[in-house]
């Protein structure tokens, strides 16, 4: 592919300057045009070192707004980012909805580096893997992204190496990295084309552009740009308007309605009501799933005595495993959901009491707000990750977007029905990199469900947890429940897979998420002993 690319085309500096202004107009107003639509634009520039990319910026940026741009040069990762997944920097970069971020070096930058230092190929294509489904999940919410390869051959980047090294106040622009690319132009130009080929998709294509004369590559850059974005903008600016096609767009959230304007966010849910027949959930080839809730045991018990032995054990256990997983620099998250009432936040208090308070976080998941609310729903999730050696605890999750917001149509039906693979996806790399998963759903009969609301009613200090709301979601029982069958059944994985506890008795609920907790942990940590 590279060989192709006709490097010698060029533009006089007078038609540059012709053509310079006119598209630098074109772009501000499109950024507006952006902006007003809530679409996100991820601009990526890759390319030889030596291409000037960091002028090319400045090109792009002159006449932007500065309040809806981010600029972010790519280094290394630093130390602390090395205790999180790799892309876990560049969701937290994620701009949002109407925003524009211009990547100098990106998340390609790491696995160029890595492909050319060593010959794993299977790290490779799972990088390679992992960059492709964060630009298809950025990409189906509704997200722009464009990537420039900036082309130069071997004998031109010399020649800028050596303008550069014979001025000492450009020289260090030359690192010892660039040294080596140069050194080694035929190594990384395979890797680029293997590059090329693995990660450019119809969402996230890859752009190539002759960088040996100035002129003509920043005209190209800010061409196809342009012509990027018109297209695509162009369709947004309709379907923005139009509630029924309005489903590229991830619009669960009141950011993307104008001061005045009514609420459309909420779009009606395509399953039946409580009172209907419930529907059994559909795998995409139309096959009926079975149920998995009516076949829990919901009759298992434990008496009080039996409880406080195993408890006191397994909270001991858990303490020790909590000193291995920070010896051993592991992180582990693990995943509350379940009926309203069914006890997760008593499970999740007897899990922690005797965990080092340091070494743990809970995270109580509600209705997205602030920076969280104007991005994707996994950049919240994200951004909570723990650090290597800690544990995240999360009372509510991503499985929201499968379960309220799907029920409650503040999701789209393309939004939640991606999410499927978009979870899992996540997970994968959450596990691959060593993170500990355990998920959890608690599982009661609505008789039960009930009983402990009438009696949360009449106990002061617990009134507080019962609302309108959950009164209201007892009457949509029948559509949660074969939500929750599908999550179960498509989101449950080797890696990553699902526990229904039994929590119509508290007492057996709790045991259970702690054997299980402490079950995972020695498979993963090895075994400890009291």
């Amino acid at each position: 592919m590279l060989e192709q690319i006709d490097l010698e085309v060029s533009l006089s500096k007078r038609e540059y300057e012709q053509r310079i202004n006119t598209l630098q107009a074109r772009l501000y107003d499109l950024a507006q045009v952006a902006l007003e639509a809530r679409v996100p634009v991820l601009v990526a520039f890759e390319g030889w070192a030596g291409t000037a990319k960091a002028r090319m910026l400045g090109v792009l940026t002159r006449r932007l707004d500065p309040r809806g741009l981010r600029v972010y040069p790519i280094t290394s990762p630093r130390t602390y980012e090395q205790q999180y997944p790799w892309l876990y920097r560049f969701w937290l970069k994620v701009p949002a909805y109407g925003e524009l971020a211009l990547f100098d070096r990106s998340w390609y930058r790491e696995i160029l580096a890595e492909r050319t230092a060593t010959s794993e190929g299977s790290r490779w294509r799972e990088r390679c893997d992992d960059v492709v489904a964060f630009e298809r999940a950025l990409a189906e919410d509704g997200a722009v992204i464009v990537k420039f390869w900036l082309h130069i051959t071997r004998k031109e980047q010399a020649r800028r190496f050596k303008r550069l090294l014979a001025d000492p106040l450009t020289a260090y622009q030359v690192t010892a990295e660039d040294r080596r690319q140069q050194r080694h132009y035929a190594i990384y130009t395979d890797a680029v084309e293997d590059l090329l080929a693995r990660t450019g998709t119809p969402a996230a294509p890859w752009h190539v552009i002759p960088a040996t004369d100035k002129y003509f590559a920043r005209v190209a850059v800010l061409k196809t740009l342009l012509d990027t974005l018109e297209v695509r903008l162009g369709h947004k600016a309709v379907a923005v308007n139009d509630e029924d096609q309005a489903e590229g767009l991830d619009d669960s959230a009141a950011a993307f309605r104008h001061p005045g304007q009514p609420d459309k966010s909420r779009v009606p849910a395509t399953e039946p009501s409580a009172q209907a027949s419930p529907r059994l959930p559909l795998e995409p080839s139309g096959i009926e799933v079975a149920h998995i809730l009516r076949r829990v045991d919901l009759s298992l018990r434990l008496d009080e005595k039996t409880y406080s032995q195993q408890l006191k054990r397994l909270q001991a256990e858990l303490h020790l495993l909590g000193l291995a997983l920070y010896r051993q620099q592991r992180s582990a998250v693990l995943v509350f959901e379940g009926w309203d009432a069914a006890g997760k936040g008593g499970a999740i208090q007897r899990l922690t009491a005797e965990l080092d308070p340091r070494a743990f976080i809970v995270h109580t998941i509600a209705a997205p707000s602030g920076e969280d609310k104007l991005r994707h729903y996994l950049y919240r999730f994200w951004r909570r990750l723990p650090p290597r050696g800690q544990l995240a605890i999360f009372d509510r999750s991503w499985y929201g977007r499968v379960l309220v917001e799907r029920i409650e149509g503040f999701a789209r039906p393309a939004a939640w029905q991606r999410a499927y693979a978009e979870i899992n996806e996540f997970e994968r790399q959450l596990v691959d990199f060593g993170t500990i998963v355990c998920k959890f759903w608690l599982h009661l009969s609505p008789d039960e469900q009930l009983r402990r609301f009438e009696a949360r009613q009449h106990v002061s200090y617990k009134a507080w947890k019962l609302t309108a709301e959950d009164w209201r979601n007892r009457e949509q029982w029948a559509q949660y429940e074969a939500a929750v069958d599908e999550m179960l059944l498509r989101t449950s994985t080797p890696a990553a897979p699902w526990t229904v506890v039994e929590a119509e008795d508290k007492r057996f609920g709790r045991v259970k998420v702690l054997r299980t907790c402490v079950q995972r942990l020695e498979r993963e940590l090895g075994k400890v002993s009291l």
